[in-house]
This record gives structure tokens, sequence and C-alpha cells, in this order.
């Protein structure tokens, strides 16, 4: 399909589906940040034969030549269609400042040590937060040819293509946390940090990769919570996917908060982050406490 009409049907498609009058942005804001992450995933992919690898802060912590790349694209493209806001990227200079500002907080590939692997675990991110809040986000998962796109107040909406038509469905989630066994999405850095997490009674644990794909998981109900423990994970990790997440109905917020909040000195989360169905929050809240006073 030439770029020239996918972007004009995706423009019918988000209009005729999506986007309240009052919302932050227009239908055809959303279907630009949408097509702008699909154009940005097929760019990923086509890079990643070719692509240079290296180590930022561990052998686990990659960067690649695509990363780079594509947040110029997206750095670039979102700059100027949305010449009064802020723009951050994972892949460039943290700004301590907003001057009242909402910012778009993108990662070109979150997940890149999956996207280096070929396990497909890794997604295009782009989020926007105003207030201190996640206000829209929108990720493109090519290894599922989806993506998810939402927020509070907005709801979450699947792009998939179908028999080569594209739909765009809206979507929720309505089950509550579980009375028995609990499936606990955490990833395995956390995992050999806080052994602990394994002897929680009544517990299975999943292992997490990025974050919009755990996010996706979520909603397919392969784990009931996602949490994640150290204070490593910075805005570009989760702007997108707890905005989308929380227009899932899913809880998103931390082990004393019922929200995430996004600074301006660090770029950087403090433990821990949640993500779960009804009831995540006071059940990560009674197993940290427990593990506490310890």
């Amino acid at each position: 399909m030439h770029i020239t009409e996918q972007k004009n049907d995706l423009n019918k498609l988000v209009s005729s589906v999506m986007v309240q009058a009052d919302f932050a942005l227009t239908a055809d804001d959303i279907a630009f940040v949408l097509e702008l992450a699909i154009s940005a995933g097929a760019s990923a992919v086509a890079m990643r034969a070719l692509a240079t690898v290296e180590e930022k802060t561990s052998p686990t912590d990659l960067v690649t030549s695509a990363d780079k790349a594509l947040s110029e694209l997206l750095l670039a493209a979102l700059g100027k269609r949305f010449a009064s806001d802020l723009v951050l990227s994972e892949e460039a200079p943290w700004v301590a400042h907003d001057h009242g500002r909402r910012r778009w907080i993108i990662d070109p590939i979150d997940g890149t040590k999956y996207y280096v692997d070929g396990s497909g675990k890794y997604a295009v991110m782009i989020g926007l937060e105003n207030q201190s809040r996640e206000l829209f986000g929108c990720f493109f998962m090519p290894a599922h040819n989806k993506a998810l796109l939402g927020g509070p107040g907005l709801g979450a909406y699947l792009y998939e293509v179908n028999d080569g038509v594209a739909v765009l469905n809206k979507v929720s989630v309505s089950s509550a946390m579980p009375a028995g066994t609990v499936r606990l999405m955490v990833s395995q850095n956390d995992l050999n940090a806080h052994g602990w997490l394994k002897e929680v009674p009544d517990v299975e644990i999943v292992i997490a990769s990025s974050i919009g794909i755990d996010v996706f998981e979520l909603l397919n109900d392969e784990a009931d919570l996602f949490v994640h423990v150290r204070p490593t994970l910075g805005y570009w990790d989760t702007a997108a996917p707890c905005a989308v997440a929380q227009g899932l109905a899913f809880e998103v917020g931390t082990e004393v908060e019922d929200f995430i909040s996004y600074g301006y000195q660090s770029s950087k989360h403090e433990p821990t982050i949640v993500i779960g169905k009804a009831g995540a929050l006071a059940w990560w809240r009674r197993v940290w406490q427990n593990q506490n006073k310890k």
C-alpha cells in the first residue's frame, strides 16, 4: 500500500471508531501517531539484519544503530507535527524542564535485547504526558503486526490487519485478581535481584519483556499483574504502555500511589511500578509490606 493511501485509510479508521470531542488530541493527530509507530516498526524490521549493537550500562542494556536512527526519525516527525510540545527520547539528551508544555516521551525500540536476539518481544512506543500524568500512548509490535493505543478517558484500541484489511477495535479487561494462584509477571533481572519473589505463596512467575509486550500479554490474560521492583525504569519505558493500560481499565500505580508520576529533574522512576487487573495494587502492597517486615 502506498504511504499516502495508508495515511488516508488510518485517518478514516480512527475517525470512525474513536476520539471524544473534548480529548486533547484530534482523530487526525492520533492517526498520525499510529501511522508513525507502524512506519517506525517496519523500519526497525528492515534495519535489524545490519544493525550494530553496543552495550550501555551492562550486557543486557543494549542500544543499536536502529534505536538511534528511529529516535531521530520520531523526534523530527513529532517535533514538526506538535511544535508547541516537548519531544523526548531515550536515545537523546534529557531536558529537565517543561515550561508548561506537554511532553512526548518515546522509546524507539523498547526491549532492544529482544530485538537483537530475534525473539520479537519489542515495541515502538510513543507516549504523551501532561502535568506529570500519562495522557495518551501508542505502541506498535512488529512481530505481531499489531498496535495498542489509548489513554485515560479515551479507552484503548487494538489495531491489526485481518486478511489484508486494517481494523481498529475498542478493547478492555473486566476480570479482577484471582482468589487463588496469581500469575505475576516480572523480569528475569528483577528475579535475579529479588529472589524472594519466587517464594511468595500462591504465585506463578511469568517472565516479562518489553512493557508494551507485557501489557499486550496482560490483555490476552497471560498474567494477572506486572511489577518492576528495581529503580531502573525510565519514563520512556512506561509513558505509552501505562497510558494504554489505563485505557484498558488496568490498575496502574506503585507500592504507595494509585498513579505514576513523571518529574523533570530525572527521567527515572523509583520502585515499584505495578500494572494489573482490579485489585492488583492492593495485592502487591500486601506482598511488599510483608517482605519489608522481615
